[in-house]
């Protein structure tokens, strides 16, 4: 089709513009304007190339572009064949309740009539906006088809993805929001590319409605010919964030129980395990093995809600962060069994005292008795002696 050339006179000037020239500004600015208002997640890695068996480090970041953003889910996709997740870190994410913690799932295929039928999509919009012209027309199809030509050179590789779904309480608005971390080590030489998948951002706005999002990939060349400094996983000796866990009850959440919600950060290597222990009385220490292996929510084996609630965060280095509730609605004094314990103790302490005072007063008594009848054994002994002396006095006046 052509386009029929229109003079329009400016009065200033009487410069001539064509209606053509008019049309493709009008359309830029369209196309411009959508394009800087749609949120971003990009990957970005500081090497986009590296040495065999070394490791790198890519950070998923969040770009608002002036939304505020309060919920986002999607997919990391990369070739097993070419590289080796070794850790995933959302410390320092923005993300501070997870609904689908990161985390890699197994290896799939990429599927060929997906990718085939994105790309035949992309093509017939191009070839549907009858106000391109023929060459941003063959351009854009042959950039198109280039990248279908990429993806089919991935089908046949081994694909693991990284999934992730979470909330960001209050909403995000920035330009670099950290989401999470992935460290990887390299296994083969080649191209290895990482992309985005399957994602999406949610408004603030109390709706949760969905906005537009572009996505940014990343690609490394591994070359076994160079040697780059390599990202080393640093050091991490700060334990978790302090938190404050909460009890609810929602009929959503366990029909209505009473269960335990609770999270936190960890701005070193990533908050790694939750863990819950429940007792009636407060404890000072508490033994690995009496620990529970929690997530949030967590329903409470105690309902009554009587118990001490004790929740221990522990990062992904070991450190540990420990936090606990008191009871809402405590034991009374008479329904501790402890507390009975320690009055049957006081009173089998005092029995078994009285009654050793009162044998010590018997023995003592004894004693006495038996001090008092040695004196009296000894008088009548001396009484004796004497009898015997004065009889032995008067045999001897008989005799004279």
């Amino acid at each position: 089709m052509r386009y029929k050339q229109i003079q329009i006179k400016t009065k200033k000037d009487g410069k001539t513009i064509s209606r053509s020239f008019v049309f493709f500004f009008v359309l830029f600015s369209v196309l411009f304007f959508q394009f800087v208002e749609a949120a971003e997640l990009n990957l970005y890695s500081k090497i986009q190339e590296i040495g065999l068996y070394q490791q790198f480090k890519v950070d998923l970041f969040l770009n608002t572009e002036g939304e505020n953003i309060n919920a986002l889910e999607g997919k990391i996709l990369f070739p097993a064949d070419f590289l080796e997740l070794k850790e995933i870190n959302d410390g320092g994410s923005i993300v501070s309740f997870w609904v689908d913690k990161p985390k890699a799932l197994n290896n799939t295929k990429i599927n060929n009539t997906l990718y085939n039928t994105l790309n035949d999509t992309k093509i017939d919009e191009i070839r549907n906006n009858a106000n391109m012209n023929t060459t941003l027309k063959n351009t854009n199809e042959n950039t198109t088809r280039n990248n279908a030509n990429i993806n089919n050179t991935r089908n046949g590789a081994n694909i693991q993805e990284v999934v992730f779904s979470g909330i960001v309480p209050g909403g995000f608005s920035g330009e670099k929001g950290l989401i999470l971390s992935l460290v990887f080590k390299t296994k083969k030489e080649g191209k290895a590319f990482i992309e985005i998948s399957d994602s999406k951002v949610l408004l603030n706005d109390g709706l949760g409605t969905e906005t537009k999002l572009k996505t940014e990939n990343l690609s490394i060349n591994i070359n076994s010919n160079i040697s780059v400094p390599e990202y080393i996983v640093p050091s991490d000796k700060e334990p978790p964030e302090d938190f404050k866990p909460e009890i609810v009850s929602d009929p959503n959440i366990f029909d209505g129980k009473y269960s335990l919600i609770f999270e936190t950060k960890d701005k070193g290597s990533g908050v790694d395990k939750y863990f819950v222990y429940e007792n009636t009385r407060k404890r000072t220490r508490i033994d690995t093995n009496e620990w529970v292996v929690a997530e949030s929510p967590y329903l409470l084996k105690d309902q009554k809600l009587r118990s001490y609630i004790y929740v221990k965060a522990v990062d992904k280095a070991g450190n540990e962060r420990i936090v606990y509730l008191n009871p809402k609605y405590p034991l009374k004094w008479y329904e501790k069994w402890d507390i009975w314990s320690i009055i049957i103790l006081v009173i089998v302490i005092g029995y078994v005292a009285i009654r050793r005072k009162r044998q010590e007063a018997r023995d003592k008594g004894q004693e006495t008795r038996g001090k008092g009848q040695e004196t009296r054994n000894k008088r009548q002994g001396a009484r004796g002696k004497w009898q015997e002396t004065r009889d032995k006095r008067q045999e001897t006046r008989s005799k004279e």
